[in-house]
C-alpha cells in the first residue's frame, strides 16, 4: 500500500471513529442530549495531504434517546466523495449501578456508516454497534468505554471494536482527555489509535471549542489533528 493509500486509510478509519461520539472525544458517552434539545458539532481533520470537513448535529428525541448524523467531505475528491454516517443512541435511566468508585452508566449505539460514490448515489458502507459505559470517578475525572462490532459492507469483514477514554475538568471552562481505539481487523479498519486533546469552553457547557491529534500504531501513517466547534442545548 502506497503512502497515499496508507494517509487516506488513517483519515478514513480516524473519522469513522470520530462520528460515534460527541466532540472531542471519539469514544462515546454513555449519555444523550435532554429531549426537545440539539447540538451541532462541526470539525476540520488533516492528516498529511488529505482534509476532510465534518458536521455532525444530534438530537433528544425522546427520555434517554438520541438521534443524528454526520456528512463529511473530503479534499482531494477522488473516488469517494463523501461519507456519512446516521445513527440511534439509547441511554435508559434504569442502567445506571451506584459502585464504590462511582456511579456507573450504560448505553447502547446504533449506526450506518454511508459513502457517496462519484458514479453513483449515497449508499449504506457498513453498520456498527457498540455498548455503552461511563464511570463518573468524581466531578472532575470521568471513564468512558465502548466495545462492540463494526462491519465493512464492501469486504463483509466484521471486527471486534474498543474505545477506551479518560477525561479530566480540571476547570468549567477547561476538558482535557487521552483514549486509545483499536479493533482485531487492523489490515481493514487500520491499526490501534492513540489519542490526547483539549476542550476550552466559549460558554461553559453551550460553545466549545476543541483541537485534538491522533496517531495509529501502523507504520508511515501520519498524525491526524482536528480543530473543531461544538454548540449545545439548541432548539429545533
Amino acid at each position: 500500500m502506497n503512502q497515499r493509500a496508507v494517509t487516506i486509510a488513517v483519515l478514513s478509519a480516524c473519522w469513522a471513529s470520530a462520528a460515534w461520539a460527541g466532540r472531542p472525544l471519539s469514544t462515546d458517552d454513555a449519555g444523550t442530549a435532554e429531549v426537545g434539545q440539539c447540538y451541532l458539532e462541526t470539525w476540520a481533520e488533516k492528516a498529511g495531504p488529505q482534509r476532510s470537513l465534518v458536521v455532525s448535529p444530534g438530537c433528544g428525541v425522546a427520555p434517554g434517546v438520541e438521534l443524528g448524523g454526520a456528512y463529511s467531505h473530503l479534499s482531494p475528491r477522488g473516488p469517494v466523495r463523501g461519507t456519512g454516517e446516521v445513527f440511534l443512541k439509547w441511554v435508559p435511566e434504569a442502567a445506571s449501578v451506584a459502585t464504590p468508585v462511582g456511579e456507573l452508566q450504560f448505553g447502547l449505539r446504533l449506526a450506518l456508516p454511508l459513502e457517496k460514490p462519484a458514479a453513483t448515489s449515497w449508499r449504506r458502507s457498513g453498520a456498527v454497534v457498540l455498548g455503552l459505559a461511563s464511570l463518573q470517578l468524581s466531578e472532575a475525572w470521568t471513564m468512558h468505554a465502548n466495545v462492540g462490532r463494526e462491519s465493512e459492507r464492501a469486504t463483509s469483514v466484521t471486527a471486534t471494536v474498543l474505545n477506551l477514554a479518560v477525561a479530566w475538568a480540571p476547570s468549567p471552562q477547561w476538558l482535557v482527555f487521552a483514549e486509545s481505539s483499536g479493533n482485531n481487523r487492523r489490515a481493514t479498519f487500520g491499526g490501534t489509535t492513540h489519542s490526547v486533546g483539549a476542550r476550552w469552553w466559549l460558554v461553559p457547557e453551550k460553545l466549545g471549542v476543541d483541537l485534538t491529534a491522533a496517531r495509529s500504531i501502523d507504520a508511515g501513517t501520519p498524525t491526524l489533528w482536528t480543530i473543531g466547534l461544538g454548540w449545545y442545548g439548541l432548539a429545533p
